[in-house]
């Protein structure tokens, strides 16, 4: 699970700010849903946070910040490539280092890993823990790069072991051939250091960023081999007023000069020279979306999503996923993110507007089902940004769970939690939020001022026209 969460001089954060997940004990609300004692002894963590604020204000930069870093643990770098960290630019003179700070539990072990980094190297890296069943943290590795460009590791005995040198060895060696712009982390994992798998695992496997226009890629495949996803898939749309029966699959295999016209001559091309098994989700112009797959003697299967629709008379109806209303695409492109949620384990999702073309009152119903039927054991948590203000409700959240991103004069996000506030418990946070009162709401200029349109003083000035 995330406990915490630090970034600075990314995007529009210039300063350093905090996001926690961790819960104030103060707070006695849905503290049945709390993982207790998740981070250490009398510290529970939240399972649900929602982000506010204006436009462009920050939400989703938060979210790509965590990307960046997710993608930078887990993918890595080239030889001689300039790391793509894209700093606050708007300070005169910015020599601050970026820096990226998590921590999270992960199979019953406590995490506290961190960066500080440039466009052309890692200034710093280090990893502390609370292995699982012991008490105390401790030292993974601590790296550091001095002015003069030389690189220092340190490794604790959690890591260099206690019986000879050999393993130290190793991991010298590995720090030797560590290039200044990849992280030691992923270095040590690629060379099989047992010791930080865990660790990579959970920027690989457990956290998940689900951009605001973001297309689930296995939909298809998920449909078609996943009986228990299907139905989920079809309850769920189906008990959400969209009109759809159920969904499936249709797949046929053609040859390469049979795909649709609406496929580009280069995607055909770039298919054709794709290896045996390779997989392509393609979205056209039009909107028609289509999952290929490359099988034997360049047969290819072309998978599409349909969904059935109740006829008067008594049949199924089979339409493409296309003619459903925009809604409901982005709603079935939601809904594995909710199946996740409520059958894995140990998953960190990070959603980018959650209301992004959905009713109201259907993301309501898609949190209302995640705490509904969550299991504080399974130690999931989603964490999203939203305009939906019918959301900031202290009868669906609690105070820690809401968070708002502010800018300052100086363009640069601020975060900051609404339990930083004193508040009645019957106070309708919605309304305070739109009146300003938490601030994170557009800041609007006089219209008048942008000369577009005549006040009525000039009209009655306004010589009239000659007859």
């Amino acid at each position: 699970m995330l406990i915490q969460l630090t970034v600075e001089n990314i995007l529009s954060f210039k300063t350093a700010v905090t996001f926690s997940m961790l819960a104030i004990n103060s707070d006695s609300s849905h503290r049945k849903r709390l993982a207790v004692d998740e981070a250490g002894k009398d510290r529970s963590v939240l399972p649900i946070a929602a982000i506010y604020g204006a436009n462009a204000a920050g939400k989703s930069n938060l979210i790509r910040a965590i990307a960046f870093a997710r993608d930078l643990v887990v993918e890595g770098t080239r030889s001689n490539q300039l790391i793509p960290i894209n700093v606050f630019r708007l300070a005169n003179s910015n020599q601050t280092p970026s820096k990226f700070e998590f921590k999270f539990t992960y199979k019953k072990a406590f995490y506290s890993y961190g960066f500080t980094l440039n466009s052309k190297q890692i200034l710093e890296e280090w990893l502390y823990g609370i292995p699982q069943g012991k008490k105390m943290e401790v030292l993974f590795f601590e790296r550091s790069t001095a002015k003069n460009g030389a690189v220092k590791v340190e490794y604790g005995a959690s890591l260099r072991g206690r019986k000879n040198g050999s393993r130290e060895s190793f991991l010298n060696f590995i720090a030797k051939g560590t290039r200044p712009n990849q992280l030691f982390l992923t270095e040590a994992v690629d060379r099989n250091v047992k010791n930080l798998v865990d660790v990579l695992k959970w920027f690989d496997d457990s956290l998940i960023i689900i951009p605001a226009e973001a297309r689930c890629i296995g939909l298809e495949f998920g449909i078609m081999h996943d009986k228990e996803f299907t139905q989920f898939l079809s309850d769920f749309l189906k008990s959400s007023g969209t009109g759809i029966d159920s969904i499936e699959v249709d797949e046929v295999t053609l040859d390469l000069d049979e795909l649709p016209d609406s496929i580009t001559r280069e995607l055909r091309q770039q298919f054709a020279e794709a290896d045996e098994d390779s997989v392509m989700m393609v979205e056209n112009v039009y909107g028609n979306r289509y999952f290929l797959a490359k099988g034997e003697r360049d047969n290819i299967s072309l998978m599409q999503i349909k969904t059935n629709h109740l006829h008067e008379n008594g049949k199924l109806m089979k339409f493409s996923i296309d003619e459903e209303s925009d809604g409901t695409q982005r709603l079935i492109n939601l809904i594995p993110a909710l199946f996740i949620l409520h059958y894995d384990s140990e998953k960190v999702i990070l959603l980018d507007e959650l209301d992004r073309r959905l009713h109201p009152l259907l993301s309501r119903q898609f949190l209302d089902f995640y705490l509904q039927y969550m299991s504080n054991r399974n130690n999931n948590q989603i964490i999203f940004t939203t305009h939906d203000t019918n959301l900031l409700n202290l009868e669906l959240l609690r105070r820690d769970e809401i968070w708002f991103v502010e800018k300052d004069k100086e363009g640069s996000s601020n975060l900051y939690s609404l339990a930083e506030f004193r508040i009645r418990p019957d106070l309708k946070i919605g309304k305070g939020y739109l009146n300003g009162r938490f601030g994170a709401i557009p800041f609007f200029g006089n219209i008048e001022r942008l000369g577009w349109f005549k006040s009525e003083v000039d009209d009655t000035l306004s010589p009239s026209p000659v007859a």
